[in-house]
């Protein structure tokens, strides 16, 4: 083997290299020396090395890369060749050696099955260039590379991409390399209005990042959502839409949804308001269709289906908030998200709801202390931070 055929991989690529995974399965001494020398010769692999190790030990999902049943049988006897090697060692080893072979053909069918892995490298982006959307920053932060950093002050954001720049409020801010990733980060009281390169259009809520391409290359078009983001997606049959977030992956082909998956919450959801979605989980290849009306709710591991008032759950693009039995201590954190403003707030919310409308372009001050004449709480104000407490 020779170290310089590594030069050029990704994290992704030695995920599909036979020595690598080989070195992961069985644990031999001579893999863990040549491995060692060769990041001994390579320093700059060994974050690479470490971060497919870490996927590979979690959840392997990658590409939509396709093998033949003849090529699964080709790698199966290849990978036995190897087995072989190793059955002069102790009847342990031996045994041990033909259970990894037997495992690496799962994941290597866990690896290529289509639609829920990827090809683009957005997840490998994802989790070795993650930014913080509880940064101290309170200005609304655009990386178009990843020492290319645009700073947005305003409230609401007019960003959008061409074929070589991405404009702000209408004018050109910087050129984009069209192979490079792109990161929005939206903090809690400001929101943006994101028109991608293909024409599609989010509305990107509070305390949410968005990454996506600067381009859609490839056969499909993917992004990765952490937040809330409501999108008109345009139509493509040659390159469908998947949004990912941390628990399910979305295809669509053109259509418009809500997505609310905020990775500090206990659930995610989908709510469909034109078109059609197929909706699959990361922990199961189980795939549900959504039609329009229909809200996919998954919590906990678990999925459902219902049919909703699709206006209460895409208000917020408007600036108006709808709640129906909605928890006190849940619609703090909302607000707060939505007005950047800490909200503190006692145990006994839980055990009370509410129904109604918030305007969202009321004073938040306003809005709490209105709540104080339907509920039996109180507010109190400290400086940029609000108490509420039950009496």
């Amino acid at each position: 083997m020779q170290t310089n055929k590594y030069q050029r991989y990704k994290a992704i690529d030695f995920l599909k290299d036979d020595d690598f995974l080989r070195w992961n399965l069985f644990k031999l001494e001579e893999d863990n020396a040549h491995w060692a020398m060769i990041v001994k010769d390579s320093p700059e692999l060994k974050p690479l090395m470490e971060n497919a190790i870490e996927i590979y030990r979690t959840q392997v999902r990658f590409n939509d890369y396709f093998l033949t049943p003849e090529q699964i049988d080709t790698y199966h006897d290849a990978f036995c060749h190897r087995v072989g090697k190793f059955r002069k060692r102790k009847t342990i080893n031996y045994w041990l050696s033909g259970v990894a072979s037997i495992l690496l053909l799962l994941i290597v069918n866990q690896i290529y099955k289509p639609f829920v892995k990827h090809d683009s490298g957005l997840l490998d982006f994802v989790n070795t260039n993650s930014l913080s959307v509880d940064s101290d920053s309170k200005d609304i932060q655009l990386y178009v590379a990843t020492d290319q950093l645009i700073t947005i002050d305003e409230k609401e954001a007019d960003i959008s991409y061409n074929t070589d720049s991405v404009l702000v409020a209408g004018r050109s801010r910087a050129g984009v390399n069209t192979m490079e990733y792109s990161q929005l980060v939206v903090p809690k009281g400001k929101r943006s209005r994101l028109i991608l390169s293909d024409g599609t259009t989010l509305h990107v809520n509070s305390g949410t990042k968005v990454v996506y391409p600067n381009q859609f290359i490839g056969k499909a078009r993917e992004i990765y959502v952490n937040g809330e983001v409501f999108l008109d997606v345009t139509p493509s049959e040659k390159q469908p839409f998947i949004v990912r977030t941390s628990e399910i992956a979305i295809r669509v082909m053109g259509t418009q949804f809500n997505v609310q998956a905020y990775e500090e919450d206990a659930e995610t959801q989908v709510v469909l308001a034109s078109g059609a979605v197929r909706i699959s989980s990361n922990a199961n290849s189980r795939k549900i269709d959504l039609s329009p009306s229909q809200m996919y709710d998954y919590r906990k591991g678990q999925a459902s289906v219902s049919h909703v008032d699709i206006d209460k759950y895409i208000s917020w693009v408007h600036g108006v908030l709808y709640v129906e039995e909605e928890r006190l201590d849940i619609l703090m954190t909302r607000l707060s998200r939505y007005y950047g403003v800490e909200i503190l707030f006692d145990d006994g919310l839980m055990s009370q709801k509410c129904t109604g409308k918030v305007d969202l372009k009321s004073d938040l001050g306003k809005v709490l202390n209105g709540l104080t004449f339907s509920f039996p709480i109180q507010v109190e104000q400290e400086g940029e931070i609000y108490r509420v407490s039950t009496k």
